[in-house]
């Protein structure tokens, strides 16, 4: 099992990203809305932006969802899935999708015991 955690920085692919994950079995998970660091200190301290305000301004929110993978071939599927969308995941800088392997998990639904 994996920890899948996506950085959704183009807002405009939310329901698009939530579609793909429901389609490949990825369902319970949370999202988060916030804001993108490197945007908001090229809008709040000009040092970082060369003295040019961007004007868009839906580049500086940004959504995170966190969520529960079986295998590596739901992660292969999701990415099939966004592609197929005509969502470039992989050329342009609209997501981060990464994957971190679970040593234990403790829930209502797993028997976990501590090795002392």
């Amino acid at each position: 099992m994996y920890y899948l955690i996506i950085q959704l920085y183009k807002i405009e692919y939310k329901e698009d990203l939530l579609l793909a994950l429901t389609s490949c079995g990825i369902r319970k998970g949370s999202l988060f809305e916030g804001q993108n660091l490197d945007k908001v200190l090229d809008h709040n301290i000009p040092l970082f932006s060369g003295f040019i305000k961007s004007g868009n301004e839906r580049e500086r929110y940004a959504l995170m969802f966190t969520g529960l993978v079986q295998n590596k071939e739901q992660m292969r599927e999701l990415v099939s899935i966004l592609e197929e969308a005509d969502i470039p995941v992989q050329s342009e800088d609209i997501m981060r999708l990464i994957v971190l392997p679970i040593e234990a998990i403790i829930d209502h639904e797993t028997n976990w015991e501590r090795k002392s």
